[in-house]
């Protein structure tokens, strides 16, 4: 949920708010930080701020940015069950009406065109980003919704250009730095080396605070999601600082989780499986700041991935115990101990988590349903993730091989696989679409269509035929497949 929930936590900050004006100046603070706690909107804090805006609204009735705010965090928290598509069809008209009442709110435009984007129609976004635009042209979160827009409508090179339109009126605004990092990388707007090293360098003009390029990498580790270019320009950045000054901790910290996130592999279910020298790695920046009392909470949550990695239960049954008498964010535990019991095999026990603790559904959740329940509650948590990100090259991957192997849908297969291999052309994408083909191709075998045989063969040895690597991916296909590739070779 934290990818999708970044797509509206944009925050209000600018260099010039005339709307403040309208509030004394202990009310414009406190409008402030309501504005940071809806940006920093998690499922268990939801009753809080809610009770905290309509606080304010009711003490400020006349005051529209925040009735603004009070319901972003509705639209949030309702997003939250039932996805961002369903709920976005509902909010576009509240976030219109709210403008009619007060035109001088910048954000309340962003906001109503993200509601057309993820409600399914980005054209409709296209007016309220020409007032926000009108209102406060310096605003990075314009432009990054303008790139949003254009990349849901498939025009991706005009989505890279407002992108990077957008990092130059990032300085200082680190939430916003990192919607346009991501945005460019997304994009494929880092194509080689020479690309991350000029990204790191503007980056490194645009943000000179060593505590702010921390916030600004951890971000961008936490939106991760095979983003070419991105680690390498990360990498580019930490090597800079690291040859000029003594490094922070918060600092080494974001290297540690570099470092893992370099040294990632794959996944054994739930269990992320690292190379063994970048864990090292890791570990060893860990124990070196691990008393740093600002960094505990996010050092607790890095030792629990890598004692999930080695399926180390007693571990994880410790750092939970741990977490528990510290207080942490009830939303990142309650995550943690689905993980731990989806490891131990508890799929049942997952899904009651996710009810009792009312957390937000997510891949994991999905996964849960996938490996031990219901795959069509899986299939359509998928489908909700997708409605957000369906230019992720990852998430449409996911949703082939579910399509494939779980339900034997070819069609659907080939359809998120193609998309899926065309975004972002791993192993992993390459070996779903060629199997999904292959099987496409038995299927016309078995019915006496040769030509259309031939042709869906023809597909699959274009993407690549590797006999080797289909044989340890075909799972519950592999008699399948082998018709054709006897057949045509």
């Amino acid at each position: 949920m934290s990818i999708l929930m970044l797509g509206v936590q944009l925050g209000a900050a600018r260099a010039a708010q005339p709307w403040l004006e309208k509030l004394g100046e202990p009310d414009r603070q406190k409008f402030t930080q309501l504005v940071g706690k809806v940006d920093g909107w998690t499922a268990d804090k939801a009753d809080k701020i809610k009770a905290d805006l309509k606080a304010f609204v009711d003490a400020h009735p006349d005051f529209v940015p925040a009735r603004v705010e009070a319901t972003r965090a509705e639209w949030m928290r309702i997003a939250s069950r039932m996805g961002f598509a369903l709920s976005s069809k509902s909010f576009f008209i509240v976030f219109e009406e709210l403008e009619r009442l007060d035109p001088s709110y910048p954000p309340a435009y962003v906001y109503a065109a993200r509601t057309y984007i993820y409600s399914g129609y980005p054209a409709g976004a296209r007016k309220q980003l020409d007032k926000a635009l009108a209102l406060d042209a310096a605003d990075p979160w314009v432009d990054i919704t303008w790139s949003l827009m254009l990349e849901h409508l498939d025009h991706r090179q005009e989505a890279l250009t407002w992108a990077k339109t957008a990092l130059p009126k990032t300085a200082g605004n680190t939430k916003a730095m990192v919607g346009a990092i991501l945005a460019i990388t997304n994009l494929q707007g880092v194509a080689n080396h020479d690309a991350a090293i000029a990204l790191a360098d503007q980056i490194l003009a645009l943000e000179p605070d060593t505590d702010k390029l921390a916030e600004v990498i951890d971000g961008c580790l936490s939106g991760y999601s095979y983003q070419p270019g991105l680690l390498d320009a990360l990498t580019e950045i930490t090597k800079r600082l690291q040859a000029k000054q003594a490094l922070s901790n918060a600092l080494w910290y974001e290297i540690a989780r570099l470092d893992l996130t370099i040294g990632y592999m794959y996944n054994d279910g739930v269990r992320p499986q690292y190379r063994p020298d970048y864990a090292a790695a890791a570990i060893v920046i860990l124990d070196k700041i691990g008393n740093d009392p600002q960094l505990a909470e996010k050092i607790w949550g890095t030792r629990f991935d890598l004692a999930l990695s080695l399926g180390d239960v007693a571990a994880m049954t410790k750092l939970l115990d741990e977490a528990g008498l510290k207080g942490y964010d009830a939303t990142s535990v309650g995550y943690r101990e689905a993980q731990l019991l989806f490891a131990q095999g508890r799929y049942v026990d997952v899904m009651n988590l996710y009810q009792r603790r009312n957390l937000p559904e997510d891949t994991l959740l999905a996964l849960a349903y996938d490996w031990g329940g219901d795959r069509n509650v899986a299939d359509r948590i998928y489908l909700r993730d997708l409605e957000v990100n369906a230019t992720s090259g990852p998430a449409n991957a996911t949703y082939a091989g579910l399509r494939l192997f779980r339900f034997r849908d070819i069609d659907g297969a080939i359809k998120y696989g193609e998309k899926a291999y065309s975004l972002y052309p791993s192993g992993w994408s390459r070996s779903l679409v060629t199997v999904a083909w292959l099987v496409k191709s038995s299927d016309y075998l078995k019915a006496n269509k040769t030509k259309e045989a031939k042709e869906a063969f023809a597909r699959a040895r274009q993407i690549g035929i590797d006999r080797a690597s289909l044989q340890s991916f075909c799972s519950n296909l592999c008699n399948d497949i082998v018709l054709p590739l006897t057949e045509f070779q």
